[in-house]
């Protein structure tokens, strides 16, 4: 039996919560990740790792080309850069080219977290497969497949197949 259970694991229609129980195995993610990262001695907040690895990827990029990168809404990476920004791992140059342009990259400080930060993520991503070996289920694949199987055909779709019917004939 599955520890920390919750009146929606026990409802009749417990299938239905499919997005409950992913919010509550994310959340679980989040945390423990940011025990690990703060073990390894990194200041990244667990769910800021991604903007920090695109900074450092392009050396150079906007806050917009972040949101569309990662496909986050525009108002939560900027809320995010400005935690990065505090904790002083990025900072905002004007662009040359543009000088209303402001571009994000790595400090100092950001550039020596991301050495750690690879060595890190190497760890995780081997307690991950373990894991999935663990729970014999690669969540990583199953949720890109779930995805992309909503995205081809909706929740709403899946109930409704004739409205399904009717936008194709639009």
């Amino acid at each position: 039996m599955v520890e920390n259970m919750t009146y929606l694991d026990t409802h009749p229609l417990h299938e239905a919560f499919l997005a409950n129980k992913l919010d509550r195995l994310a959340d679980l993610i989040v945390n423990q990740g940011q025990e690990f990262l703060n073990d390894a001695g990194l200041d990244i907040p667990s769910r800021m790792v991604s903007i920090v690895l695109l900074i450092e990827n392009k050396r150079e990029i906007t806050a917009a080309e972040i949101a569309s990168a990662l496909d986050q809404p525009h108002q939560l990476v900027t809320q995010r850069i400005q935690i990065l920004m505090d904790l002083a791992l990025i900072e905002r140059k004007a662009d040359p080219g543009d000088r209303r342009r402001k571009l994000l990259v790595l400090t100092e400080k950001g550039t020596a977290q991301c050495k750690i930060l690879h060595a890190s993520l190497a760890q995780a991503a081997d307690v991950f497969t373990t894991l999935f070996k663990e729970i014999d289920c690669n969540l990583a694949d199953v949720a890109m497949r779930a995805i992309a199987a909503l995205d081809r055909s909706s929740i709403l779709d899946r109930i409704n197949p004739s409205a399904q019917q009717g936008k194709k004939h639009d």
